[in-house]
């Protein structure tokens, strides 16, 4: 179990169910620039956040390695989800996962 998960269970071992809560909507707080940023190991980041005092360093980087960031996202035409593997057809893009649901059909 790594330091992430370990936290996870002690946040609801001790029903601290906000910081659980906090953890899971953090991808919508933090660019994907800045978590590129932290994934290299940039703690100047945590200038630019606005972050609460039980969440240090270790916590935030083992959170950020969870994360995949797409460099250069594009729409689906059909699930409107950002990515970056796809096919284009008829000049709109179709994501990886929707073409190959569509083709086993």
């Amino acid at each position: 179990m790594n330091y992430y998960d370990g936290k996870m269970l002690e946040f609801a071992r001790k029903r601290q169910v906000d910081r659980i809560k906090f953890m899971e909507n953090l991808g919508r707080s933090v660019l994907p620039q800045q978590i590129k940023r932290i994934q290299q190991n940039d703690k100047m980041v945590m200038k630019d956040l606005v972050l609460p005092d039980w969440l240090d360093w270790d916590l935030l980087y083992e959170w950020s390695m969870r994360r995949r960031v797409v460099d250069n996202p594009r729409e689906c035409i059909l699930c409107n989800e950002k990515a970056e593997l796809g096919v284009d057809f008829n000049m709109k893009f179709v994501c990886e996962g929707c073409f190959f649901r569509i083709k086993g059909m």
